[in-house]
């Protein structure tokens, strides 16, 4: 049965990827922190393996995995709450350069890195992620691996963390809080569904593995995944406060923009769109079906978080 591997297989997007494979009836290896929370897994728990990697030796627990067909990297350290930059680099680049380096020794077909379409200028996270990128190419040259960089834009959807933007405006609005503090919300993004980010990963992993095969050797490829459109986050915000029928302000201007803030970021979906993926979920039903799931799951959730 064809193996793939999800780090961070916990979080946002890597409980995603593990749902969408194990239904697809792929042999799942989950990899998580000893401490991590479960709960985003719990109606896969029975049919994927878990693999707690906090101390672990990632290179022998890969080779006894073998033979691997993918490993899709999502286990990241996004340096919030006054983390150190020590622990984000161990994370975001010499621990996934080890399991990067484990994929090769198990022969994995591909290794598909869950990147950022951040500058690097904006903040630690992004300057790792861009140097990991850096790595993954040199280690690309000779490996029979195939190494595959994906830039993701501005996810939302289903579970992610109530922190984040998105899940963040959904709660106040739908909690009717009495007002949000905004920046003006000139900023556009390219706001792009959980759902449309799990297909571009799943065409990416049926493509290189495809490929892989064939040709008997790795290489190294990027793509920039996305809704292809950009809107400005003043809009999204209004969307969502349509949507969701609610009574709270929107104190835009309130906020200043963050130092280094992006003020214009879209995705360029042709390299995607030669593989015949293309978004599924405009703006509109993407948003519809993130609010309709956090209305029945929220406070659950919160809990879980809290």
């Amino acid at each position: 049965m064809a193996t793939v591997v999800v780090s961070g297989a916990s979080g946002f997007l890597g409980s995603h990827l593990t749902r969408h494979f194990a239904k697809e009836g792929r042999c799942v290896i989950a990899l998580v922190r000893a401490q991590s929370a479960l709960h985003r897994l719990a109606d896969v728990l029975d049919v994927v393996r878990l693999q707690c990697v906090d101390a672990g030796n990632i290179e022998d627990a890969l080779l006894a995995q073998q033979p691997i067909d993918a490993v899709i990297h999502a286990a990241t350290d996004y340096g919030r709450g006054g983390g150190s930059l020590a622990r984000l680099v161990e994370t975001n680049i010499a621990w996934s350069l080890r399991l990067a380096e484990a994929a090769v020794k198990a022969q994995a077909a591909c290794f598909l890195n869950a990147g950022t379409a951040l500058p690097p200028t904006v903040n630690p996270y992004a300057l790792s992620k861009h140097q990991f990128s850096q790595w993954l190419k040199l280690l690309a040259d000779g490996a029979e691996t195939c190494f595959v960089d994906v830039a993701l834009e501005t996810m939302y959807g289903e579970d992610d963390d109530p922190a984040q933007f998105i899940a963040s405006v959904i709660l106040g609005c739908l909690r009717n809080a009495e007002r949000l503090a905004l920046t003006t919300g000139e900023q556009k993004r390219d706001f792009v569904y959980i759902q449309d980010v799990v297909a571009a990963f799943a065409r990416l992993v049926e493509f290189h593995i495809g490929e892989q095969r064939k040709r008997r050797s790795g290489g190294y490829a990027a793509y920039s995944v996305g809704s292809g459109v950009a809107v400005s986050v003043r809009q999204v915000v209004e969307k969502i406060h349509a949507l969701t029928g609610s009574r709270t302000v929107l104190d835009f201007g309130a906020r200043p923009h963050r130092a280094h803030e992006v003020m214009f970021s879209q995705a360029d979906l042709s390299a995607m769109r030669k593989l015949n993926w293309s978004p599924q979920y405009d703006l509109q039903e993407g948003l519809r079906r993130t609010i309709a799931w956090w209305r029945t799951h929220g406070e659950e959730r919160l809990r879980c978080a809290g």
